[in-house]
């Protein structure tokens, strides 16, 4: 594992960006493909985050506040050291269309791995819709970059409401976020599954989708799969 020193932070309510400096070097990593994050000094399995951006070995993650290693990050001084695995997971890249460009739709903690793609393959990204609950998450956001924010307590739409507006069939959808986000999307979007994992690499088999192919593990052979393919009263 890569030791991980925590050096900035930026945190309002129940999100934050943390920033860690590497002490070594995530192999190549692309948008869609996510690290195990652990604890240095607690007895606290590691845990997948996706990348939200990568340069000069400096990692940075959007996180949630959910349970036990997430409060250990917030809480956490500037200094602190973790313990950093992967890249783990398949590149969107690899997986989509490539000669279509893509609405991204997140959702809460599933903006990260779409914001690394945005940054990785610009000319692919048609525009850009991040939903979100409460306004306090403008805090942690530029100017600019607030613009693609969608705030359902000032707008009274969810993100998928504006998708609506703005979709069409040429266009594809390439989303991550809470499963009734993902449920109800068009049929032919490709969804990043999030999930509980104990390996990252197929071992724990704690991730485990059911598909019309199969059974399919998120940290293997996802994260991202066609809408269609999931079967999601199983999830």
């Amino acid at each position: 594992m890569i030791e991980a020193e925590l050096k900035e932070k930026k945190i309002s309510k129940d999100y934050g960006f943390f920033t860690f400096k590497l002490y070594g070097d995530l192999e190549n990593p692309e948008a869609g493909q996510f690290v195990m994050l652990k604890a240095s000094d607690e007895p606290i399995l590691a845990k997948p985050f996706s990348i939200y951006s990568y340069k000069n070995r400096e990692l940075t993650l959007f996180i949630k506040r959910v349970g036990r290693l997430t409060g250990k990050i917030f809480s956490s001084p500037i200094g602190e050291m973790f313990y950093i695995r992967g890249p783990h997971g398949n590149p969107y890249i690899d997986l989509i269309d490539g000669e279509k460009q893509y609405i991204l739709v997140g959702g809460g903690s599933g903006v990260a791995p779409l914001n690394f793609f945005s940054e990785l393959h610009p000319a692919m990204v048609y525009e850009k819709l991040y939903g979100f609950k409460g306004s306090y998450i403008r805090e942690l956001f530029t100017e600019k970059e607030q613009k693609n924010l969608i705030i359902e307590e000032e707008s009274e739409k969810t993100v998928v409401d504006v998708l609506k507006d703005v979709y069409s069939e040429e266009i594809g959808i390439l989303a991550c976020g809470p499963v009734p986000m993902l449920k109800n999307l068009p049929a032919t979007s490709y969804v990043s599954l999030e999930a509980m994992m104990g390996c990252g690499i197929g071992t724990c088999k704690s991730c485990a989708v059911k598909t019309k192919k199969g059974v399919k593990l998120v940290c293997k052979n996802g994260p991202l799969f066609r809408k269609e393919e999931i079967i999601w009263e199983w999830i």
